[in-house]
């Protein structure tokens, strides 16, 4: 079930990461997103969950919730406007009224002067004027505090009441403390010199500008997942028995009902082609421009684009089961993870708060009392302290370069899993190719087999029904070839991983398989060790009486791929279950030095290979088709899925390439490796930024108005950094 709750106080994705972080804590919670932009959050939990446990959650991180009944429109741009709006008016007024009326005009004190009015009466009119143009700046001032500063107050009360200080705690004590020494001054007369009420709303008005624009540019860096979302169309044709069309609901639609497609329309759901043929553009899901043409049996998916031709699909998945939903969920979790990075960095930021008002505090008090400067200049400067060293930017050094990096990635047809995926691809050295539907195309064919001891039919027949329950890529392309055979009446079918297949037929044990399995349970192949194709024995008993060569044609773009990645400093492998000559063979084809290729592994021991690197200190990149390759792309330090659309919801590899091409992987390796560069140069900016501008501010060199802006300014270099990765 999923639960939309509306989050009040939360005014940066710092506070995003405290929500998500405090909701999926919450037992039975399965994932939780959180919206700065509609300061919302949608739940995904299990039946029990309870509404009263979210709310008291996202209240202990120190924010408010509630329950969303219907729709809820306002949004984290739109209130930033409001309060963004009220301080640019009342502040621009009080700058103006500062230095241009905060005197008596010169025309009435020629005149006082002319008319011989006393000294004492001239010192009272200059006293009263003075206290009333205070009151004047007061209410001016005192609406940007209570409207435009609402949600820093109530944001620093809600975390000091939970036990955590953070930048809302910054911005309150800086511009309060201006406002409250101003006001102070206005009603003691001498105090203070200077009024700072301006000071006061110019650091709202200038933080809130910064988060208004954070929330632009947060809104502008997601348009690739929003658009994604918007791909599939709301409404749909059914077909229904009696041969009437009938508009409904795309959400409404149930698996076994038919849609008719029109020329130019997209696919409102997943679902195979019943009746029909033409091409279809899935360019938005597996970032491959060519058309792929689709008739009866072949399957479709939601968002993308029927082009020529009429088709009418029958219903497989729709609404959240669809795979464009599940790519979304996908590019989503990835933008809300984290990458470890990030954990030293929130350890810092923790830290950097406290550290900050105890600055603040010993310029307060070391100013005071050393009697170079008056008291109220020694509290603005700590003023100027609190406000500059706001760690916003190094919060956001992270999230914002992955949220980029991710959506830039699934619009070429690439899905990252998590955040850490990123960082690890940074780290990566030594690249592992699996050779099958990898290096080579995925459709295998065979080629002109041989037979013994039996009748060709009779062995076409055999293979055929032994190979036609398998998955595995021989057992497809036996399946195409001999497709037109029957299918025989076979018992105890079972496929042994990385070997082949076994059933008994009549009273025979019939097997399909590699020749090293079939020489292992004693069935002669002498006859066959001199070829040096790759292909799969039929046996009977104890005999062989069928040879299938299986062809593997190589990706054009594979000996490209390993050049760029060679040119790169990456050392390239290939591990292949083949037999040692086979692989080496590939290997020279592909430039790849025979000491890097590893033959004869079996699936199950790929990922022992792996782990054998990892024990020696290398960080290796395993690329494999995902159909007998899990183990292996769980164990590397980065798995990377080559995989076709329809096969996403299985895949828990870090990386999925959707196209099925290899083609991708130098320009996805160049790009994270950009993306960690860019969380690096973020953080970098973010640190000498606060190291330079905390002593400038405690020495006066920077009034808390000015603090407010460079502060502003930091968030938005790190968010315009982090989008550079768009043209990187």
């Amino acid at each position: 079930m999923k639960i939309k709750l509306r989050i009040e106080g939360m005014t940066c994705n710092n506070c995003v990461r405290h929500v998500r972080n405090a909701l999926s804590r919450v037992p039975r919670v399965l994932s939780a997103h959180v919206d700065l932009e509609k300061s919302q959050a949608v739940v995904t939990a299990e039946e029990g969950c309870q509404v009263p446990q979210l709310i008291g959650a996202v209240e202990e991180a120190g924010y408010g919730a509630k329950l969303i009944e219907g729709e809820d429109e306002d949004s984290a741009s739109k209130r930033w406007t409001r309060s963004l709006v009220l301080g640019i008016i009342l502040t621009t007024i009080l700058y103006l009224s500062q230095y241009l009326i905060r005197s008596p005009p010169l025309w009435l004190g020629n005149m006082l002067f002319a008319l011989s009015v006393p000294s004492s009466w001239m010192a009272i009119l200059y006293s009263r004027w003075n206290f009333f143009f205070g009151l004047y700046l007061f209410l001016l001032a005192l609406p940007v505090q209570l409207v435009s500063g609402y949600s820093f107050y109530l944001g620093a009360y809600r975390q000091i009441r939970s036990g955590r200080l953070d930048m809302d705690t910054l911005v309150s004590i800086g511009s309060s403390s201006a406002f409250l020494l101003s006001t102070f001054g206005l009603f003691f007369p001498g105090i203070i010199e200077h009024y700072y009420f301006d000071e006061a709303a110019a650091i709202i008005t200038l933080v809130s500008a910064g988060h208004w624009l954070e929330a632009r540019v947060s809104r502008k860096a997601n348009k690739t997942l929003k658009k994604l979302l918007e791909l599939a169309p709301a409404y749909a044709t059914v077909l229904e028995d009696n041969n009437i069309e009938k508009k409904v609901r795309a959400s409404e639609l149930v698996i076994g009902q038919k849609v008719i497609l029109k020329p130019g329309e997209r696919i409102p759901v997943d679902g195979e082609v019943v009746e029909g043929r033409g091409l279809v553009d899935e360019s938005m899901l597996t970032g491959e421009s060519k058309p792929v043409e689709k008739w009866p049996g072949e399957k479709v998916f939601a968002g993308t684009l029927n082009l020529h031709s009429r088709l009418i699909i029958r219903v497989s998945a729709a609404g959240e089961k669809t795979v464009l939903a599940h790519i979304a969920e996908v590019v989503l979790k990835a933008q809300e993870s984290r990458a470890n990075i990030q954990n030293f960095v929130d350890k810092v930021s923790s830290v950097f708060v406290i550290f900050v008002i105890g600055v603040a505090v010993i310029t307060a008090l070391g100013w005071g009392l050393s009697g170079l400067t008056k008291w109220e200049t020694a509290l603005i400067r700590a003023a100027s302290v609190l406000v500059v060293a706001c760690p916003c930017a190094m919060g956001l050094a992270t999230p914002a370069a992955i949220m980029v990096a991710s959506n830039r990635l699934a619009s070429l047809g690439i899905l990252i899993r998590d955040g850490s995926a990123l960082e690890k691809c940074g780290k990566i050295k030594e690249v592992i190719f699996d050779k099958t539907g990898t290096l080579t195309q995925p459709k295998l064919t065979v080629e002109n087999p041989e037979y013994f001891f039996i009748d060709p039919l009779v062995a076409d027949t055999l293979a055929y029904s032994l190979a036609s329950s398998s998955l595995h890529p021989a057992s497809r392309a036996i399946i195409e070839r001999f497709k037109d055979s029957s299918r025989l009446n076979l018992k105890d079918w079972q496929e042994k991983p990385g070997a082949g297949i076994q059933a008994l037929y009549q009273d025979f044990t019939v097997r399909l398989g590699s020749l090293s399995w079939l020489r292992s349970l004693g069935i002669k192949t002498c006859d066959l060790q001199s070829l040096s194709s790759s292909g799969v024995g039929l046996a009977m008993n104890d005999k062989l009486i069928a040879y299938y060569p299986i062809a593997a044609p190589i990706k054009p773009t594979a000996k490209q791929v390993i050049e760029k990645l060679s040119a790169k400093g990456y050392t390239v492998y290939i591990l292949s279950g083949d037999k040692r000559e086979i692989a080496l063979q590939l290997g020279l084809q592909l430039g790849i030095a025979p000491e890097h290729v590893i033959a004869e592994v079996r699936p199950e021991e790929k990922a022992n290979v792996i782990r054998s690197f990892q024990q020696q200190g290398r960080s290796v990149a395993f690329i494999g088709d995902g159909i007998n390759d899990g183990p292996a792309l769980a164990q590397a330090d980065l798995g990377i899925a080559v995989l076709n659309a329809s096969d996403i919801a299985k895949e828990s590899a870090d990386i999925v390439l959707l196209n099925a091409d290899i083609e991708i992987i130098p320009l996805l390796l160049e790009i994270s490796d950009k993306t960690l560069k860019t969380i690096k140069e973020n953080l970098f900016w973010a640190f000498l930024y606060n190291t330079l501008a905390i002593p400038l501010a405690v020495m006066g060199k920077m009034s808390p108005s000015v603090c407010a802006g460079a502060m502003g300014l930091s968030d938005l270099f790190v968010i315009g950094n982090a989008l550079r990765l768009y043209k990187r």
